[in-house]
Order: C-alpha cells, then structure tokens, then sequence
C-alpha cells in the first residue's frame, strides 16, 4: 500500500529554594495535568482543516481553495507582548535547573515532544510552577535551529512569570501546530521532504490504538516532523541576543 502523507488546516542554571506553600496551599494546586486539556492549544481555523495526500507527487491546488496566505510562522506574535529591561544585563539571566542544558550530562527532564503531554506528568513537582529564569521575565521567545518557527511563551497562570510548565506546554503545543503545503514544499529538496514524511508516519506508529492512529495521520504534517526524529528534550541554552530568547535543544 502507497504511504501518502496527510496536511492539517555557557550556560547558568539556577536550582530553586525549597518549595514553601502559602497558608493554606499544598500541593494539590499543582495543575493535575500539563495536558491539552488543562492548557488549551490555540485553535486551528478552517483555514488548517485538513488537505490531502500525495507526497511524493506535486500537490493538487485544490486542497489549498479555502486557504488564506500561507503562515510561516508561530501563530503567537513574534514581538514579546511585554516590556522587557533594557538596562538589565542579559548575560546574568539563568536557567531553571530543571531547564538548563548541559551537553555532557542527561537532561534533568525526559521527555519526547513525538509523546503526547500527558506522558510528563509522572515528573511533575510543585518545582515546575516556579519561574523558568531568574529573575523571573513576563515572556520566553524559544528558537530551535532545526526548525523556522519561533515559538512564544507566555504564563498560563496569573503570576506574571514564565514557569517551568509553561516552557513544555507551549512548546509542545507550537510544535503540534499544522505545517502547510508552501511550508513543505518549500524545503530545499526531495529528500529533505522525504524525511519529513518519514519522520510523520513515525510519529504516527507511536500511536498504539488502531483508530487513535488513524485519526493522528489524518490531522497531518506537524511542525514537530520538521525536527527528523530529533524530538528528545535536552534543555534550554542562552539567553542569546536577549534575555528571553532561549535555544531549545534536542536529540
């Protein structure tokens, strides 16, 4: 049976202080889950519902009728929605231990961003809800080198600060983002769109359920098959040419 793809619509590390609840806290105001369900994804419009196959073929034009101008980038905006410091020097900024990358050394969290969120939850602590840096900053702008697309980080909750959780739950949900034909066929070659597709129908093996299977090829191409297979989180370098632009890598 022909395989055809699918298209949806040096480094400073801080360790924190012991946990110390506030009167009246414990640990069960912990999200119960870093899943989809308890951070939402942004949602796809019908511009990103679903465009069909061939990949080894050049696309027909008309699964792209109903599409506005190709996105090329994250759906988030690129410029941070906050005031950063201009007068703080970036190069003091440090790392969440929990987020720090050291490249001889195994991460300090293990996950894979091929696995659906939920699969961190074992690892969670009330650690992962204090500020990813420190000081703490409003807004975390993360790039990969594998990848085009920058991806935003924003606090999920009302502290005003980038929190450990909140670096994996928008990473994740930039990376499930959907890739658009311009996007695919803008890669250099035929090989390198072969390995994306690769890349997806091995993400999709993952899936043990037979009909939860069906349905992840059927939603397409994510950004995150865009990094080969490397999907394993191996920690955060930086900060680059600002305080809160970071380097996500992976292995």
């Amino acid at each position: 049976m022909t395989k055809s793809v699918h298209f949806s619509s040096t480094n400073i590390m801080y360790s924190p202080l012991p946990w110390s609840p506030s009167p009246g806290a414990s640990t069960s105001s912990l999200p119960p889950s870093p899943s989809i369900t308890t951070h939402p994804r942004p949602q796809e419009s019908l511009e990103d519902t679903a465009v069909a196959e061939p990949i080894r073929q050049e696309p027909s034009p008309k699964p792209l009728l109903h599409r506005s101008t190709p996105i090329l980038y994250s759906l988030w905006p690129s410029t941070p929605p906050f005031r950063l410091s201009q007068q703080r020097d970036y190069t003091q900024i440090q790392i969440h231990s929990l987020l720090s990358f050291m490249p001889f050394t195994p991460p300090n969290v293990h996950y894979d961003f091929a696995q659906p969120l939920h699969t961190i939850n074992p690892q969670l602590t009330p650690s992962w809800l204090n500020p990813a840096t420190y000081p703490p900053l409003p807004v975390l702008s993360v790039i990969c080198r594998h990848i085009a697309w920058p991806m935003t980080v924003a606090p999920s909750l009302p502290t005003g600060f980038v929190s450990v959780l909140d670096v994996f739950t928008s990473v994740y949900t930039s990376l499930r983002l959907a890739v658009q034909w311009a996007e695919y066929n803008a890669l250099p070659s035929a090989d390198a769109r072969r390995s994306v597709d690769d890349a997806y129908f091995a993400r999709c093996r993952l899936v043990e359920d037979k009909d939860e299977r069906g349905i992840e090829k059927l939603k397409g191409i994510k950004r995150v098959d865009f990094l080969l297979g490397r999907t394993r989180f191996s920690g955060l370098s930086g900060p680059l040419e600002a305080e809160h632009v970071w380097e996500l890598n992976v292995s």
